[in-house]
């Protein structure tokens, strides 16, 4: 039989009908395959479900005394600078920027004996996993208004809390009992197989009943006295194996303070470290 002109016309669009629904299926079909295989769920800390974070960032903040203004300054500017992702400098001296990569875990813990002495455990006050920058959203299958409401809302978290502390002052400064509960919290603890830093914000004065830098009876920021007493305690072997430390180093300016913030002060700090298995990777001075 043979075939009209209108009727062969008439077939090959109905072919080229099919094909495109064919075509259409492929693209639609592919494109949600890819968002399904990009799409990473996130747990309640902003962490991707699928691979946890990439490392864990606990900053401990020492809230003994009250800092000066320019400490105050120095403090808020430098951690508004990190949490963004943005180098900062004082006294040309780096902080290590890895420590708040994007898909890394940060938590905020304060040297405070009430929550050290709860049952549960010392908490952190703040725990998120870095969002990815909004400005290097992907336009075709990313929304970056929604990324900024996630990179603002953990920038003014964690500085919002920050904030709040510079204003407050305890009196005690437990900082090994503090670093001793984090290393063998299940928050910090929860995530074996990434790297692990730590981040003070602290004059490293240690003072509480266990022990104490200020001058008292075999006590001071002496580790051969220290060790000695101290031995096969819990205080000689927290669990702080390959982790990073930095300080940021509130210098006082009390004359007891200056007496007990000299070199051996800091050595006092490595030594215990060290004896951690723990690698300070950075002591920044923040003058007052």
């Amino acid at each position: 039989m043979i075939q009209s002109a209108r009727q062969r016309r008439k077939k090959r669009q109905d072919l080229m009908g099919i094909i495109g629904i064919i075509a259409l299926f492929i693209i639609f079909g592919g494109g949600y395959y890819f968002l399904q295989s990009t799409n990473d769920p996130l747990d309640k800390f902003k962490c991707s479900i699928k691979n946890g974070p990439n490392a864990v960032t606990a900053i401990i903040f020492d809230k003994s005394q009250r800092y000066t203004n320019d400490q105050v300054t120095d403090i808020k500017t430098s951690f508004n600078l990190w949490l963004a992702g943005n180098e900062a400098t004082t006294k040309n001296r780096r902080i290590d920027l890895d420590f708040f990569q994007e898909g890394n875990l940060v938590q905020l813990y304060v040297t405070d004996e009430n929550s050290l002495s709860q049952p549960d455990g010392l908490k952190p006050r703040a725990e998120l996993c870095v969002p990815k920058d909004f400005r290097d959203a992907n336009q075709w299958i990313e929304n970056p208004a929604f990324l900024k409401a996630d990179y603002d809302n953990f920038i003014s978290k964690f500085s919002s809390i920050i904030e709040g502390l510079l204003e407050e002052a305890e009196g005690t400064s437990p900082i090994m009992e503090t670093l001793i509960r984090i290393s063998n919290s299940e928050s910090f603890q929860k995530h074996p197989n990434v790297s692990h830093n730590i981040f003070i914000v602290s004059d490293m004065i240690q003072h509480s009943d266990n022990w104490s830098h200020y001058p008292r009876k075999d006590q001071g920021p002496d580790w051969d006295k220290f060790s000695t007493q101290m031995a096969g305690s819990v205080y000689m072997r927290p669990r702080l194996n390959q982790v990073q430390v930095q300080v940021f180093y509130a210098k006082r300016q009390g004359d007891r303070e200056k007496s007990i913030q000299k070199r051996s002060h800091v050595e006092f700090w490595e030594e215990f470290f060290f004896n951690a298995n723990a690698k300070i990777s950075g002591w920044i001075n923040i003058d007052g």
